[in-house]
Parts: structure tokens; C-alpha cells; sequence
């Protein structure tokens, strides 16, 4: 641990429980949540890119699950593949950027807001193109993130959805007490996931010495998935890939044939047509299972189980699972010696617009 906190990227994952109880403590009110989110579009369109579509992503579940409102998504380069679309007024086109600068984020906000749509940015500087340039806008206030991999400037980014979606679904008459359980303790619950959550050094043992391999995960755990591959690929260089659980069995268990290791993501709210396909994947291909779970018993005879507490709220073992994929990814680097902050080729993806 004392070398992995010489570099930023684990000081803004140690930052991390900190900017969650910041965020609850300002938006949450007696059990209310008080936003600026402007609540009277009938559908809201996430537009962004790396991270911040992974992000994005997780927000379009949070609007439609939760609020009941229909959403979503595009790449902000794919946005802009299609220059002669027509914007609705009654769509809120929502712009997500940790720098508030990314190049084909601000292209699709240009793009858009020269036809006349309504624009809202949730960034990571108040100070920037997309953030000023938006007619709605939330600031995450995770402070600046100086390592090239997004962590905090992500779970904050995350955590801001869900508030936006839970006053949403407030003001629409839907009852969120349910999702608001345990939240006072954010910071204690997140803080004991970093230093307790044991075998993650032995599954980056395991891992560092593959050239690829596979994370799976159902609902928002595939997404999860994502943003951890991501990280890992970003932070170390291996090839690695995210697929939904269900979807992985439709040709793509055949790497196992070559390499029969895979990250997979559950919880305890996993449901019988997960557990069947898992069952499947294993009885097919005997692969050697680095598990990341709250199940208190997970049925793993040939791999490793990294087992995080059982949480009755559901964004907080989201944010749980993602801070364990953010460790594992430090600790594959370190042990390929890898310079997690400034990985090779790879920057911030700004510029002028």
C-alpha cells in the first residue's frame, strides 16, 4: 500500500468516500432530494464518451428504473456522425465530461445546441467549454483529477446521476425511500470496502500474467464491467473486455478455449436466469473464476471469491463493485510496472472545438 499511495490515481480512489458523503450531505434533506434538474422534459438522451458513457450509461438505468423516465444514450462521435438530425424540444440532451472539455462531447453540444436543444452538463469543472455553454448544469465537485484514468471524477459522477434520477421520480409521485437506506453511512461503508475487501492482490497475481481475458456482469454490473475493463486496460495494457452475462453464452464463452480465466460480477440480488447462465459457463468450461460479490457464499470450487459486505442500498454496493474493479486495476499495473498516471499515449481527449 505505501508505494500504490506515492501515485494519484490511489490518492483520488482514497478520496472517493469523502466526495460521497459531501454529496449526500448537500442534496439529500430530510429525506428529500433537492437538485436544479429540470424535471418537465419526457425524455432525457445521455451523450459522452470513455468513462463518461460508461457513467452515462448507469444514469440511463437510474432515470428509467427509478424515475420511470425514458432515456437514451449515443457516443458523443456518433452523435456528430449524424450532423442533420433534428433536435426535440422535448428532450433534455445530456452532456457528461469529467474535464468539461472533451473534444467530441463539445462537438455534440455545439451540434445540438445550434439547433435549439435543451442542454444539460454534468462535469467536473464549473470552469469549462461544456459546463458554461449548457442551459442546465451540475457540478460532481470531486476536485481535479490529475491521473489519466477517471475514479473519483466517475463514482461522483454516478452518484450525481442517482440523486437526478431520485428527484425526479419524487416529483413524479414515486415513493424512494427504499433507495435511500443506509446512505448517511456512505463514507464509513466505502471507506471499509478500500481497506478490508481481501484477495485482490492475489486475483491481480492471476490476472497480470494474462494477455486478455473477459468481465461479465448482469443489469448495472455489466456496465461495472465495463468501466473495470476500461481501467484495467488503460492502467496496464491488457486486453481487456466486458460482456453482459446472458449475452456472453452467444459465441463468445469460445476464448475459454484459449484462455480460460474470467472476472465475473454478481450480487446478492442475483436472479435464477443469471445464476443458470453462470452455472453453465462453469459446467461448459471449468474457467478459473476471480469472483466479485456481496454473496455471502458464492459457488466458486475453481477460482477466487472477492466477497464485499451485503448492503441494503443498492448504489452503495454499485459503488462498492467499482472501487474494487478501480484497486484491481492499480495493483495489476503496479505488479507489470506500469506508470498508472501517465500510461503511454494516452491523455485527457480535449481541444479546441
Amino acid at each position: 500500500m505505501e508505494n500504490e499511495l506515492k501515485n494519484m490515481m490511489m490518492s483520488e480512489i482514497l478520496q472517493q468516500p469523502e466526495i460521497f458523503e459531501r454529496l449526500i450531505k448537500r442534496y439529500i434533506k430530510g429525506g428529500t432530494v433537492e437538485t436544479n434538474f429540470p424535471v418537465w422534459f419526457s425524455e432525457v438522451k445521455f451523450i459522452a464518451s470513455g468513462s463518461s458513457f460508461n457513467c452515462a450509461r448507469l444514469g440511463q438505468k437510474f432515470f428509467e428504473n427509478i424515475a420511470k423516465l425514458k432515456t437514451s444514450f449515443e457516443y458523443s462521435s456518433e452523435f456528430n456522425a449524424n450532423p442533420k438530425r433534428p433536435v426535440n424540444a422535448d428532450v433534455l440532451y445530456f452532456f457528461i465530461s469529467q474535464s468539461g472539455e472533451t473534444y467530441d462531447t463539445k462537438c455534440a453540444l455545439d451540434l445540438a445546441s445550434k439547433q435549439g436543444a435543451n442542454t444539460f452538463a454534468l462535469v467536473n469543472n464549473d470552469n469549462s467549454y461544456i459546463y458554461n455553454n449548457c442551459k442546465f448544469r451540475m457540478n460532481i465537485n470531486a476536485g481535479v483529477e490529475k491521473s489519466i484514468a477517471a475514479t473519483k471524477s466517475f463514482t461522483g459522477g454516478v452518484l450525481c446521476l442517482w440523486l437526478l434520477a431520485l428527484q425526479t421520480a419524487q416529483i413524479r409521485g414515486i415513493d424512494v425511500s427504499s433507495y435511500l437506506k443506509e446512505i448517511d453511512n456512505i463514507k464509513t461503508d466505502i471507506e471499509n470496502i478500500i481497506n478490508n475487501t481481501e484477495n485482490i492482490d492475489a486475483a491481480a497475481e492471476i490476472l497480470s500474467g494474462l494477455k486478455s481475458f473477459p468481465v461479465i456482469g448482469y443489469s448495472y454490473n455489466y456496465v461495472i464491467a465495463k468501466e473495470g475493463a476500461l481501467k484495467i486496460k488503460e492502467t496496464s495494457y491488457i486486453d481487456v473486455n466486458a460482456y453482459p452475462t446472458g449475452e456472453f453464452l452467444h459465441g463468445h464463452t469460445a476464448i475459454l478455449n484459449e484462455n480460460s480465466v474470467i472476472v465475473e460480477l454478481s450480487n446478492n440480488a442475483m436472479g435464477e436466469f443469471e445464476r443458470k447462465t453462470l452455472d453453465k459457463i462453469r459446467k461448459d468450461y471449468n474457467p478459473k473464476v476471480i469472483s466479485i460479490s456481496d454473496a455471502d457464499t458464492v459457488n466458486n470450487d475453481t477460482g477466487l471469491n472477492i466477497c464485499f459486505k451485503k448492503f441494503d442500498n443498492e448504489i452503495i454496493t454499485m459503488l462498492s463493485s467499482v472501487i474494487i474493479l478501480q484497486l484491481l486495476a492499480l495493483k495489476i499495473a503496479g505488479k507489470l510496472g506500469r506508470n498508472v498516471d501517465k500510461p503511454i499515449g494516452l491523455n485527457k481527449v480535449v481541444g479546441e472545438s
